[in-house]
């Protein structure tokens, strides 16, 4: 008869094989996904800076310098594999099943149970609105935040100790260079010392640091020249409305609901905490904190997609396997003998039942917001491809019509990326307050009309 040990060490790599392959089954369509519109835009953005910009902008974190570790990804693999959104796309995956493995990392320690662990990565692995975490390359930003965000914090709470201290500010710098939602490490650290350590130890001035480090990164994002500065879509509104309104939509991205109100957002995270501090649970506290200040940077700036809750995912991952493993123990708190097996019961079941969710999810929600737009720009490149697969350097551009809205630049971008020509010279008839009375000045001109673009000139 096998024993517990020979059985848990079976489950293990049984347990990461099945999460891997319920991650893949959902997210592996993604990497045959093309450019989106905001990858135009953060492709040329990143493009069109010097390389020495770029790595100087890695250590002035400060700086105003938009979120420079994300221009280095577009930029590195744009120099590796050129105008091909398949590489992108292979890179967002692979940091997708990393952090996968961070989940895991944190929660197992944090949690200090193979059970909970089990279950925390199972509910991380994939959620149907965070869909555009694994799908859009342009949300390389959450993914990269979340790497470097928790691999600070699990080199942090492993209590590694000399020249690691290097490596954890390097990662936090890391974090802060790719997205917003790094300033909140150092109140999920700190919750953390303050649950599991009394007294508290000494390496808390790594923490006082890392707070320390957000008082120029935050000024140096909220003054200057910054592509974030003086952007409506990032203006900060610190009212009760927004927050409370913040709330309801990520809440109801959570769990899957079109009707939670501002005031039952706000009571369904009292009630979390309540429950947390009733249980005296070091586990759910500190779960709870990283909702909700995992999620508190983007609570005062207009909605975002359900990616915005992909760092304090970790979180609601963390806090429903421990309310699951605790429902186990007490159901079986006089059969122990038995806990194995209904916890592996209890992943199976919990497996299935996600898994049917969004494969009904994905049913009903056809996702055009999602897939069309890189379907306009994959067939204007492969038409245009066609039309004229290389220009002379200094070539003037028209296009009379376009399939895009008159404020996009994507077909701009489109032009100099796909052709990674910087001196074309493009222009849309739709956005110039001066028409040109003719196409004299033009070497080449093209329209669109009934989904195809034509060349008018030459």
């Amino acid at each position: 008869m096998w024993s517990e040990a020979r059985i848990r060490k079976l489950l293990r790599p049984l347990t990461i094989l099945i999460v891997l392959a319920y991650f893949l089954f959902f997210t592996w369509r993604s990497v045959f996904l093309y450019f989106d519109s905001d990858d135009m835009l953060n492709l040329y953005f990143a493009w069109t800076k010097p390389w020495g910009q770029i790595l100087r902008a890695q250590a002035e974190f400060w700086s105003g310098f938009y979120r420079p570790m994300g221009a280095l990804f577009y930029r590195g693999v744009f120099a590796l594999a050129g105008f091909d959104p398949m590489p992108f796309r292979v890179v967002c995956l692979l940091l997708g099943i990393a952090n996968i493995a961070l989940c895991g990392w944190f929660v197992r320690m944090v949690s200090t149970s193979e059970r909970v662990t089990a279950l925390a990565i199972l509910i991380f692995a994939f959620h149907p609105r965070l869909l555009e975490v694994w799908y859009r390359t342009a949300v390389i930003y959450d993914l990269l935040c979340f790497t470097f965000l928790y691999l600070a914090a699990c080199l942090y709470i492993s209590g590694r100790q000399g020249a690691w201290f290097i490596a954890i500010f390097a990662c936090y710098i890391g974090a802060l260079n790719t997205k917003e939602m790094a300033v909140s490490l150092p109140v999920i650290l700190l919750a953390w010392e303050v649950l599991y350590n009394r007294p508290l130890r000494k390496r808390l001035w790594v923490i006082a640091c890392m707070a320390a480090m957000n008082l120029p990164y935050i000024y140096g994002k909220t003054h200057g020249a910054g592509l974030l500065v003086g952007n409506p879509d990032y203006t900060p509104k610190y009212t009760w409305a927004q927050f409370a309104g913040a709330w309801k939509v990520y809440l109801q991205f959570v769990f899957l609901r079109d009707d939670i109100r501002p005031g039952v957002a706000i009571a369904i995270l009292a009630v979390l905490l309540a429950a947390a501090l009733a249980a005296r649970s070091r586990r759910l506290i500190v779960a709870w904190v990283i909702i909700f200040f995992g999620t508190l940077p983007v609570c005062f700036i207009a909605y975002r997609g359900g990616y915005a809750v992909y760092i304090s995912w970790t979180g609601w991952a963390l806090y429903a396997a421990v309310v699951l493993t605790a429902g186990q123990d007490l159901l079986l708190r006089d059969r122990v003998e038995y806990r194995t097996a209904l916890a592996c019961l209890c992943f199976v079941i919990a497996g299935w039942r996600l898994g049917k969710i969004s494969l009904h999810e994905e049913r009903v929600d056809a996702r055009h917001w999602l897939y069309d737009p890189p379907r306009m720009i994959h067939a204007m490149v492969t038409q245009m491809k066609a039309l004229q697969p290389a220009f002379p350097l200094h070539a003037k551009i028209l296009f009379v019509e376009d399939a895009f809205p008159t404020s996009e630049w994507t077909p701009y971008f489109i032009m100099k990326l796909a052709w990674n020509d910087e001196s074309l010279v493009v222009d849309r008839l739709k956005m110039m307050a001066m028409k040109p009375v003719d196409w004299s000045h033009y070497s080449y001109v093209f329209t669109f009309e009934g989904g195809t673009y034509r060349q008018l000139k030459p």
